[in-house]
């Protein structure tokens, strides 16, 4: 019996090792289980956090620097516009909601000619209006600040053009001495190009007698006998050919005067400098919808019925010329070289304080 007490004691003995032993490997086994099940929770939780960031970052608007800082000074700007090709930018870019898209309203004002709208600009009854670059030049010579902010249209070829009664004697611009002939405006751009055409023709600008009229009222004018002939723009030129009525005598738009800059925005010192965002965000709009006319010529003629009073129909004979998005100061140059030899002005224009940067 004593051997077999003695295992008896030995197997007791031996008993509570293999159960440390045991108990030891279950709870590693439940460790090892309880870390595996953790880490596969994070990782579902890192999974719906980038998955809910992501649905978030695709829902998101565009960034806040695609967008001004702050807004325009001014919610509300009238801009003084004449009723021609010229001036299409500005309804095209109202028409697809350009200034809205940059917290403005813009409202087209029409005005008879690019010098009519000077004193309503300095009185601030006008915000901004269209130049004809020349009328900027001879104001800043006489020291009042006016600035060239945007550019606004490049004449092409048959943008301008003399014309006469059907029944006229009048064939050539030769046959204009002693004759009446109507420009909107007296010491414009529209001056230079006339004078242009009569020294082609062996005539000096005083041959003629000039008569301000503006180009939508030309038409009955030279119908009534009011004046001899009259320099038109696009689209009276279209619409008084095709009344059949009358007749086109001479192309203005050509020689020196081919593909001229004629018409761009312009504004007061003053008012710039209180209103650079309104400026900012106006330019931007113009510049958009000039770059898509670019594109799309027919957003012009679709517009142009819009503000005048010529028909869809006749909108297809329109002779276009380009929409240059930024003034190009060597065109520019071209005007104001013009304008001094035509005698508009007496002295080279200074286009470095004339131009706005960024316009």
């Amino acid at each position: 019996m004593t051997w077999l007490g003695d295992q008896l004691g030995r197997i007791a003995d031996e008993m509570p090792e293999r159960d440390l032993g045991d108990r030891a490997l279950e709870i590693h086994q439940r460790r090892r289980r309880n870390f595996m099940a953790l880490a596969t929770a994070a990782v579902v939780v890192v999974t719906v956090l980038a998955a809910t960031v992501g649905v978030r970052a695709l829902n998101a608007e565009p960034p806040a620097a695609a967008r001004p800082a702050r807004p325009p000074e001014l919610s509300t700007i009238k801009v003084g516009l004449v009723p021609t090709v010229e001036s299409a930018p500005v309804f095209v870019a109202v028409a697809n909601h350009y200034f809205e898209e940059e917290g403005l309203t813009v409202e087209p004002v029409i005005v008879t000619g690019p010098a009519t709208v000077v004193p309503q600009v300095e009185s601030g009854a006008l915000d901004l209006a269209q130049t004809d670059y020349t009328t900027v030049f001879r104001l800043n010579e006489l020291g009042r600040e006016f600035k060239i902010v945007s550019s606004l249209y490049q004449a092409g070829q048959g943008g301008f053009a003399i014309a006469v009664n059907d029944d006229s004697k009048i064939r050539t611009a030769a046959g204009l001495k002693r004759k009446k002939v109507a420009i909107p405006n007296l010491g414009v751009l529209q001056q230079v190009v006339l004078n242009g055409a009569l020294k082609r023709a062996g005539l000096a600008p005083d041959d003629v007698l000039l008569v301000e009229k503006p180009y939508p009222e030309m038409y009955n004018a030279l119908r009534a006998g009011q004046v001899d002939a009259a320099l038109l723009a696009e689209p009276y030129v279209t619409h008084a050919r095709d009344t059949g009525r009358v007749r086109i005598v001479e192309d203005a738009m050509t020689g020196e005067f081919a593909n001229l800059y004629t018409a761009g925005v312009t504004a007061t010192g003053e008012w710039i400098r209180r209103n650079p965002r309104t400026l900012a965000a106006f330019q931007r709009a113009l510049a958009k919808a000039q770059r898509l006319i670019a594109g799309d010529p027919q957003q012009v003629r679709d517009a142009v019925p819009t503000y005048t009073k010529i028909s869809r129909e006749a909108t297809t004979e329109i002779a276009l010329g380009t929409y240059p998005a930024e003034p190009d100061l060597k065109e520019l140059q071209r005007v104001a070289d013009l304008a001094l030899s035509y005698k508009l002005i007496k002295r080279p224009a200074d286009l470095g304080s004339a131009v706005v940067k960024g316009g």
